[in-house]
């Protein structure tokens, strides 16, 4: 027992050794000229910040990830938030209140330099980096801790090394403050919280690191503070950090939810609308009205319909969920289908915040209307003339989908595939199945793939519904 208890101080002693921030810190009058230079607020650093706010401005709204970089790299900001964390740790209130006085000169001119962009640009849609910065979660805060302790600890070095750029960048101090500006350009108040409430969080924790590593060296205080005086600190600093923290906990939790139903909603059409006769369109997932809605080149029977939504609720996270299958495949669905998607359009349109989610909706939901447009050229000349020529035809649906081009780039473009679906009502020998396919893609102008199916009797047949 003894030789195992001196075992585990001996490793203890090592790794202390190891992680010892005493080694190669700077002297007391390097940290603070280092600090000081961030907190000064004036010249140089004034004109860098606007300049920086303008450019993450300008990223944001033509959505480059690259030119947020380039801003977050010259941004100021980082400074004025240690020098709070600074003051802090060495009991000096002059100190914070001249650091807090610097940071908030500097949020005030930061959210009216982007305001004032926001309120110029002709292009006012949100970006998907602009929506990013307005629920803030857990993870957030993690960067922030973590951001924050690599930063105080690059600053104490005796070579400051090049730290601080990237805890600028990992942190994203400035992305949230052009989009709270964003917010007020716009009128959209739940922006500029959200983004204010997210660049709060990472000054607060970075201080708050900044605090404690600035603790752990023993950077001398100003006054002389008893142990009693700090604990009562740390507790006042522990029990807010875990106030701020909670709202972030609750925006992580819907995050993960929606990424867990999004996940298996995808995982569910890849298994169960990728080949023919249920190969999809596109599909839209309503997370909040628990909605799963896919859109198909051909319709499906009721007995299908209800296989497919026990499938569906086989998914652990999307027992909740409904299933609604829309398809284009005659007249009157086509029109029902549109007056669908045009409803669901003008809901999220009237959306006061059009989440990424809700984007990536309207995007599905145009995709599934000009599909249902194009087959509409198609559905009544094709059926109408295939059928006199090859009466063995009962109907034909048609639609194209969209997948990579095959170069395994990403970025690629992608290809267009037209399909049709024939359904038989007698059999069709081979030499008339070519010569269909061949009059087919004539009519198309293009080279289509051809599918062709046994019609099912009309009693079991249902082109599109919903169930629970």
């Amino acid at each position: 027992m003894i030789e195992t208890e001196g075992a585990v101080c001996l490793i203890w002693e090592k790794l202390k050794d190891f992680f010892d921030l005493h080694g190669d810190i700077a002297s007391t009058q390097e940290i603070t000229k280092r600090i000081n230079a961030g907190v000064r607020f004036r010249g140089t650093n004034l004109s860098v910040l606007m300049l920086a706010i303008f450019i993450a401005s300008i990223g944001l709204n033509m959505n480059s990830t690259a030119v947020i970089i380039g801003a977050m790299l010259i941004s100021p900001l980082m400074g004025s938030i240690l020098g709070i964390g600074y003051g802090l740790a060495r009991y000096d209130s002059t100190y914070v209140r001249s650091s807090a006085g610097s940071l908030l000169a500097q949020v005030i001119i930061s959210v009216a330099t982007s305001t004032l962009y926001f309120s110029l640009t002709p292009i006012d849609a949100p970006s998907s980096e602009l929506l990013a910065r307005t629920s803030p979660t857990i993870w957030d805060v993690l960067i922030a801790v973590f951001g924050g302790l690599a930063g105080i600890i690059g600053v104490t070095r005796k070579e400051g090394g090049n730290v601080i750029p990237g805890v600028a960048i990992a942190t994203a101090l400035m992305p949230p403050l052009c989009t709270a500006g964003y917010g007020i350009a716009t009128g959209v108040m739940a922006y500029t919280v959200g983004a204010l409430y997210l660049f709060f969080i990472n000054s607060f924790f970075i201080c708050l690191t900044a605090f404690i590593v600035l603790k752990i060296i023993d950077i001398p205080s100003k006054i002389e503070r008893n142990s009693v005086e700090f604990s009562r600190q740390k507790r006042y600093l522990m029990a807010f950090a875990v106030l701020v923290t909670l709202p972030s906990c609750f925006f992580a939790y819907q995050s993960v939810q929606k990424n867990l139903e999004n996940e298996q909603a995808k995982i569910y059409i890849e298994e169960n609308f990728k080949a023919p006769p249920r190969l999809a369109i596109s599909y839209t997932l309503d997370n909040e009205k628990k909605m799963l809605t896919v859109f198909t080149i051909a319709g499906i029977s009721e007995d299908d319909l209800t296989v497919l939504t026990e499938k569906l609720h086989e998914k652990a996270h999307l027992r909740p969920f409904r299933l609604e299958v829309f398809s284009a495949e005659t007249v009157e669905e086509r029109k029902k289908m549109e007056a669908m998607i045009d409803q669901r359009l003008s809901e999220v349109e009237k959306s006061a915040i059009p989440s990424m989610q809700e984007q990536q909706t309207v995007t599905a939901l145009k995709s599934a209307r000009e599909e249902s447009e194009k087959q509409g050229t198609y559905i009544l000349d094709w059926n109408r003339e295939a059928r006199i020529v090859f009466p063995q035809i009962s109907r034909i649906a048609v639609g194209s989908v969209h997948a990579p081009a095959g170069t395994g780039d990403k970025s690629a473009a992608l290809s267009e595939t037209q399909i049709a679906f024939i359904y038989l009502q007698s059999d069709m020998d081979e030499a008339s199945r070519a010569r269909l396919t061949e009059w087919i893609s004539d009519k198309a102008k293009n080279r289509v793939e051809v599918h062709f199916l046994p019609e099912v009797s009309a009693a079991n047949e249902n082109k599109g519904g919903t169930v629970s």
